[in-house]
């Protein structure tokens, strides 16, 4: 057993790519400021070059540098001394925290396009919120859960509330689970899309973009494209998700939405103390939002006019910011996302239908 102050040997938990360095996180105990070496491995594990000597700071973690080729990290004491087993090099630079799902509408469909969306845009994870999902919609999300590229958190109290209530639940949730872990975090609808339009890049290009450290978030402004049907319960053949994905069905659209007016965010974890939906209420220093210019990208809002009475209470608003216009998904992601998501929706379903 041991005694308080006793150290303990290195033991790893994962390690992250960021633009700067490779973060390893450990579970040892008493490394706190201990020097300790990076050691590299490519994709057969084979060690590339020589250890980098670090620091285990703050605790639990240690920073090292990038190097070309690497897929697997270790920690060691010495520069030539044992090794922990190596694990993956994750790359969490852009991440997705998705509101709470809730609702009788299936969403498999919707899962899959807005998935493949953001990967296509550079995203590696997703935390996924549920309040209620149907069962063969949960099947499909599972798959994604065996892939690694979702985290799954159930929403469940003993106190009734409302459930869109349950969003402001998720904010802060997300922005604390994913501090330590991505670099930029996406906090976003289901039937959102944050879309680069006249931006030659992704997301994540535009995001490793950005050297002002002053910035702790971006905002995108809304446009709201209208959809008025409910996604179909089940998976029939690849011809119906060419038709069905709302990318491909839906095409009117509104005006760019005024500055604030419910922008959707990207940010630093790091740096975000309170986040709110549309916004951030707080940063943990004297951090600022950036406003992404419509130019250059914008939130594709695939909006249900019948959910919520949306329709009736806010459709008129949205009119009045000025004319609506037919518009597409942008045609350079659009044949892949439609293969990604044809591809992995018969994957679950095919053998199944």
């Amino acid at each position: 057993m041991l005694q308080k102050g006793d150290k303990q040997g290195i033991s790893l938990i994962a390690a992250y790519e960021f633009p700067e360095q490779i973060t390893v996180t450990i579970t040892s105990r008493g490394k706190y400021s201990d020097v300790i070496y990076c050691r590299y491995f490519d994709r057969e594990k084979r060690e590339l070059g020589l250890p980098f000597r670090t620091h285990v700071f703050p605790e639990f973690a240690a920073y090292c540098l990038r190097r070309e080729g690497a897929a697997f990290m270790s920690l060691s004491d010495t520069a030539r001394g044992d090794y922990s087993y190596p694990v993956p090099i994750v790359d969490r630079t852009n991440d997705v925290c998705v509101a709470p799902i809730y609702g009788k509408e299936p969403k498999w469909l919707l899962l899959a396009e807005f998935i493949e969306h953001y990967k296509l845009q550079g995203a590696t994870h997703f935390y996924v919120y549920i309040k209620y999902i149907d069962e063969y919609s949960r099947i499909f999300l599972d798959d994604y859960i065996r892939t690694g590229d979702v985290e799954v958190v159930v929403l469940h109290d003993r106190f009734q509330r409302e459930d869109d209530e349950w969003q402001v639940v998720e904010l802060q949730e997300c922005l604390t689970r994913a501090k330590g872990h991505s670099q930029w975090v996406a906090f976003v609808d289901l039937d959102e899309r944050l879309t680069p339009t006249q931006y030659s890049g992704t997301l994540l290009d535009y995001l490793r973009s950005i050297s002002d450290s002053s910035i702790g978030g971006i905002q995108f402004r809304q446009r709201w494209i209208l959809k008025n049907e409910s996604m179909p319960a089940k998976y029939l053949n690849r011809n119906q998700i060419a038709t069905w994905m709302p990318t491909a069905r839906y095409h009117n659209t509104s005006h760019v939405g005024p500055s604030g007016h419910t922008a959707k965010c990207i940010v630093d974890p790091e740096k975000v103390l309170i986040m709110n939906v549309h916004y951030v209420d707080q940063f943990t220093d004297a951090y600022r939002l950036h406003e992404v210019d419509p130019e250059e990208g914008v939130v594709r809002h695939y909006r249900d006019v019948h959910l919520g009475e949306w329709g009736r209470i806010w459709l008129k608003e949205v009119e009045e910011m000025g004319n609506f216009s037919h518009t597409n998904y942008p045609e350079k992601w659009m044949d892949r996302l439609r293969k990604n998501v044809e591809n992995r929706v018969h994957y679950v379903y095919g053998g199944h239908h």
